[in-house]
C-alpha cells in the first residue's frame, strides 16, 4: 500500500504561519493535488509492467479533510 500525500496545507505549522480563520494554505494544497492523482497513475502503470496488482494506493487527503470536515463522525 502507498499513500499519498495528505492536506500538507492543513498541518499545524502551516495553518500557524499562513491562517488567519483556520483554513488551509492554498498553495500547499495545490501541490497534493497536483501530486496523488500522478502518484495513482504511476501505481497503474508499475501494476501494469508486473502484470499483477501489487501496489494499490490510499487516498490519504480525502481521509484526512473528511476528518477535518466532520471531527464529529469520528
Amino acid at each position: 500500500m502507498v499513500t499519498g500525500t495528505g492536506p500538507l496545507g492543513c498541518a499545524p505549522a502551516e495553518l500557524a504561519q499562513h491562517s488567519r480563520n483556520g483554513e488551509c494554505y492554498a498553495e500547499l494544497q495545490e501541490a497534493g493535488d497536483l501530486f496523488n492523482p500522478q502518484l495513482v497513475q504511476l501505481l497503474g502503470q508499475l501494476n501494469s509492467e508486473i502484470g499483477s496488482d501489487v501496489f494499490i494506493s490510499a487516498n490519504a487527503f480525502a481521509m484526512n479533510m473528511d476528518f477535518i470536515g466532520d471531527p464529529q463522525a469520528y
